[in-house]
């Protein structure tokens, strides 16, 4: 694999050409015929690329060449753009509007280009062997802090630690509890001071239970920081795994990750992906999570690994091995910051240390349920890692390198994204309703020079993250995220401290359909951008020598109410009501129920319960109500793994599937001890291959055509269902103030 150092040498020597190209005095259709070619070299290189192994020593050279193409194109239309239309001569209101949609275009170009470095060459690192006989193996501390979640979504994830396949006498499990603090259990309110001391007695009993250590401290200071830092005065492992309470980690955690830091002494953080096993409210409410790569895909499989060959990847907050050493030198996890991850990073890289990334799913995580919590999330990634620049300067720091300082300058300007959403959402409506020129040109020329690079901005991204990301569904979570992280951000670069910590919901339950509070701002763009499409229909009418332009936004318009009608659908909450996140499951079982034997497939499993189908591909209606009548609800039955292991289930719930000729059964397991749900943890949540195949059966790459056509019916259909449910509300309210009004004015009458 090439160093980096090689890599950033054939970037500095692609400048020259690039800086020819750009510069070439080029007639309207010269510039059509060659950024056309282009863009069909670089179109041939995408389909290339589908056929090639993942390993090929080609795919370097195609990476190149789309670099190089796509940043032509791309340059040379801001060149363009530049010299040639920016609308000066049309007032003060249109020339400012212009340089603002100038400058958001000029920042999704910077944004795109960091796409194409961080990407340039991905490190995708291979486990060293571990020897479990090794006695000079580290010592672990697992920390797992938790502050107010409920104890069973805590309950799996020690289970699984307490299991993980090392030597027992090398690794100890700790609940780091910061919602039983002693300032909690003796809260002025007798009511949350009861809370806390029931909360801190359960954790206590389920420590003792299940193999870990319990650890509170006096005050809730500094968050999740602070609650680490005390842990790391009490305990002494050499290194540090911390988990999220939610994130279960698989049996082979640490026999995959601590040889790391017995080869690398100057080794701080091995960071690992984040995976889910549960929707986040855009794939729960568009009904898309078993069909759409996961959101935090395109960043823990493409985008970290691309940071690890730069010597960037950074602590995430969770499923992450420390280097105690390292942080005692730092003065622990950092809390100047929201995001004391990368603060930390930062911190230690600045001594000198080194940080890698294994890219294999080791954990198995909640989403945030509802879209408040979500955005309470990404609000706070957004001001913290806005706060680390303004706060630690990261050009500012000692011992990193020029690669390093600019990564930590795009992980900052990164969250700009939500203030150039929300802006170029105002664009259509200044054009088509106000009659602001915000470009200069003709239709010719932004055939020419803007169509060949936004496609190839397209096809780079389907190079890059074909398999992780659809086309324009980043447009969708970019839409939810715009309003309230653009605000977030505002609040920082008012005041750089201001924000404080909070804790993201996790294991929410919902019970009916609602419209998420937040929805206000959301229904004002709708009404904004169609009101532009009315206004497009009367300037069509109105200025026939205008028609190229007017096409061309109102295109625009219609995209942006699709991402609009989209989000509607996201903000129309639907109901969550299982206990317990579950994880798909492939495996073939024994099914024993009043003596009879079955054979089953496993689908999904937790904690809790399994999923079981039975196909019965030649039954008549009489033999239908037989199994039915055989597998009722309530009814007891065994369950024969094949490892030799029983586990006693009921049934809870049973569904006749005719498309598939199968009988879909919902399990509740019966415990008989504590081994039965260890063993009911690991199948679902315990194998690490497993839970690769599960991401890899969501890697199911969509062409831009058809992803924006899938996007599109998902807009309308899940957008319009927001929109029914708000006119029947408004609907019952005007019914009940009319039906009161008539109340009140015929009991006037009698009186």
């Amino acid at each position: 694999m090439a160093s980096p150092w090689r890599v950033g040498f054939c970037w500095l020597l692609s400048l020259l050409p690039l800086a020819i190209f750009v510069s070439l005095p080029l007639s309207e259709d010269s510039q059509a015929t060659i950024a056309f070619a282009l863009l069909g070299a670089l179109s041939l290189s995408y389909f290339w690329r589908l056929r090639l192994p993942k390993d090929s020593s080609v795919l370097p050279w195609l990476r190149f060449f789309l670099v190089f193409t796509s940043l032509a194109l791309g340059l040379r239309y801001f060149y363009w753009r530049a010299t040639e239309t920016l609308p000066f001569g049309y007032g003060l209101a249109s020339s400012l509007a212009g340089l603002l949609l100038f400058a958001v275009e000029i920042y999704g170009f910077v944004t795109f280009v960091f796409g194409h470095f961080i990407n340039a060459q991905p490190l995708n690192r291979t486990p060293p062997s571990c020897d479990l006989e090794d006695p000079t193996l580290p010592t672990v501390d697992v920390f797992v802090p938790t502050y107010n979640e409920d104890p069973s979504v805590l309950r799996p994830t020690i289970i699984a630690a307490t299991q993980m396949h090392y030597p027992k006498d090398r690794f100890t499990v700790w609940i780091l509890d910061d919602g039983g603090t002693d300032q909690k259990r003796n809260d002025k309110d007798p009511v949350k001071a009861a809370a806390a001391r029931q909360r801190a007695r359960e954790l206590q009993a389920m420590a003792a239970e299940l193999g870990a250590h319990y650890l509170t401290r006096a005050r809730n200071e500094h968050a999740k920081a602070g609650n680490l830092n005390h842990a790391l005065t009490k305990t002494h492992g050499t290194l540090v795994l911390i988990l999220d309470c939610d994130h279960i980690p698989t049996r082979d955690f640490l026999v995959n990750t601590v040889p790391f830091f017995k080869n690398d002494p100057k080794l701080f953080l091995l960071q690992t992906p984040h995976n889910f096993v549960t929707p986040d409210p855009v794939e729960r409410n568009l009904k898309i999570f078993s069909e759409t790569p996961a959101e935090n895909e395109l960043f823990y499989t493409v985008m970290q690994p691309g940071l690890d060959f730069w010597g960037t990847s950074f602590f995430c907050g969770s499923a992450a091995v420390l280097r105690r050493e390292a942080l005692d030198r730092v003065g622990g996890i950092a809390g100047q910051t929201i995001t004391e991850d990368a603060e930390t990073t930062l911190d230690a890289i600045g001594l000198g240390y080194r940080t890698a990334y294994l890219n294999r799913p080791m954990v198995s995580g909640l989403q945030p349920e509802t879209y408040s919590g979500l955005i309470v999330q990404r609000v706070r990634w957004g001001q913290g890692m806005l706060q680390i620049f303004l706060l630690k300067n990261p050009w500012l720091q000692k011992n990193l390198h020029f690669v390093q300082r600019l990564l930590y300058t795009n992980f900052a300007t990164y969250w700009g994204f939500a203030v150039a959403r929300l802006l170029l959402f105002f664009a259509p409506p200044a054009y088509l309703i106000f009659g602001l020129d915000l470009c200069d040109t003709t239709a010719g020329q932004l055939l020419a020079y803007a169509g060949p690079y936004y496609l190839a901005s397209l096809v780079s991204t389907q190079f890059y993250y074909r398999e992780v990301r659809w086309p324009f569904i980043s447009q969708i979570y970019e839409t939810i995220q715009s309003v309230y992280v653009s605000q977030g951000i505002f609040r920082v670069l008012r005041r750089p401290r201001s924000p404080s910590f909070q804790v993201t919901p996790k294991g929410e339950r919902l019970d009916s359909h609602f419209i998420s509070s937040l929805s206000g701002p959301f229904y004002v763009l709708l009404a904004m951008t169609a009101a532009s499409l009315v206004g497009g229909v009367w300037r069509w009418q109105a200025y026939p020598w205008m028609h190229g332009a007017i096409v061309f936004v109102m295109i625009w318009a219609i995209l942006d109410l699709l991402f609009i009608l989209a989000a509607l659908g996201v903000l129309y909450e639907k109901p969550q009501r299982r206990s317990e996140p579950r994880a798909w499951l492939d495996e073939e079982i024994d099914l024993y129920i009043d003596g009879r034997h079955f054979r089953a497939h496993a689908v999904d499993g937790s904690r809790l319960g399994i999923g079981l189908e039975l196909r019965f591909p030649r039954l008549d209606a009489s033999d239908r109500r037989r199994v039915l009548a055989l597998f009722r609800e309530g009814a007891t039955l065994s369950l024969a793994f094949a490892d030799g292991k029983m586990l006693g289930a009921r049934i809870e719930n049973r569904q006749w599937r005719t498309d598939r000729h199968s009988l879909h059964l919902g399990l509740a397991y019966r415990f008989a001890d504590i081994r039965d749900e260890r063993y009911a943890v690991d199948l679902a949540f315990g194998d690490s291959a497993h839970l690769q195949d599960n991401l890899n059966r969501r890697h199911q790459g969509k062409s831009i055509l058809g992803a924006l056509a899938h996007i599109a019916a998902l807009a309308l259909t899940e957008g319009s269902k927001n929109i029914g449910w708000q006119l029947r509300h408004m609907w019952e309210q005007a019914s009940r103030a009319w039906s009161g009004l008539l109340h009140r004015r015929k009991t006037k009458e009698l009186a």
